[in-house]
């Protein structure tokens, strides 16, 4: 997962020469979650990050509730600093949104997936399934167009001038939304040719180096490649090796699902304790 250049200050001129405790805190996660987004997404990887978003988001409600922290944030001087990172928690927040709904709907439509295959009617799931998922990624594209702009209005907007909190403020914003912009990919897969469909899969599930094939492709992606070409004709083995890669899905966007809730809950206490300081 690349990261654009600029979205990142060098540390020293992002906090205040005298550490808090939470300070030094932020500082490793920002720095683990730069670090993971040097390389490619996979379900765990995802997750790892989501956490680490949660657990910033934690530090630096901690850090904007100090009383010296409160008291340049809610200074008339910084307002207009200040609300530019309340107008980035709305990119988040967005973002967020229309992360949960799409791994919602794609756990339902994995269920509804499964359900057809019991049944035999392999055709009308796979069908239900791909009109679903193909729903899913047009919301997705627009709320990854969006980020992708937020995230350039971001590098743009960073200034040496502003507090070290704002600056720490708009740091942890732009890196959170790279990290949503590396998770909807995921939950998108990539668009694949129905030639290669099903003899993919059955490649990797038959081969001796099927683990390191698949490896090179995300769980989502692996389902699709399934699906492309599997039908009412197909043996009941390889209908159950789907359902086999459809359970472990199902537990993949489970988490993921989860993992949001929890990052968009941090979300939105953040932005409360800031618009709470600008009301004062």
């Amino acid at each position: 997962m690349a990261i654009p250049k600029t979205s990142l200050h060098n540390r020293s001129a992002s906090l205040p020469s005298t550490f808090h405790p939470i300070d030094a805190n932020i500082e490793n996660t920002l720095r683990g979650l730069k670090a993971s987004q040097a390389t490619p997404s996979s379900s765990s990887s995802l997750s790892q990050s989501l956490r680490s978003v949660k657990e910033l988001h934690e530090q630096m409600n901690e850090l904007i509730r100090l009383p010296h922290n409160e008291q340049i944030l809610s200074h008339k001087h910084y307002r207009v600093e200040v609300e530019e990172v309340l107008e980035g928690s709305l990119a988040l927040l967005d973002a967020s949104s229309s992360a949960l709904d799409a791994l919602s709907q794609m756990n339902q439509s994995i269920l509804d997936l499964k359900s057809a295959l019991r049944r035999g009617t392999v055709d009308v799931g796979v069908h239900s399934y791909v009109i679903s998922r193909k729903k899913i990624n047009k919301v997705l594209s627009k709320c990854l167009l969006t980020l992708k702009k937020s995230e350039k209005s971001r590098a743009l907007a960073q200034s040496e001038n502003a507090c070290a909190i704002v600056r720490t403020l708009k740091e942890t914003e732009t890196i959170c939304l790279t990290t949503l912009k590396s998770l909807l990919p995921y939950i998108m897969g990539k668009k694949i040719s129905q030639t290669r469909g099903w003899s993919l899969v059955a490649k990797l599930v038959k081969s001796k180096t099927a683990s390191s094939d698949a490896d090179n492709l995300s769980k989502v992606e692996y389902i699709d490649h399934a699906l492309c070409s599997l039908s009412d004709k197909y043996s009941a083995a390889e209908t159950k090796d789907v359902m086999n890669q459809l359970d472990t899905l199902e537990t993949i966007v489970q988490e993921l699902e989860n993992s949001m809730q929890s990052v968009s809950r941090c979300f939105i206490k953040t932005r409360v304790s800031l618009l709470n300081l600008l009301n004062q």
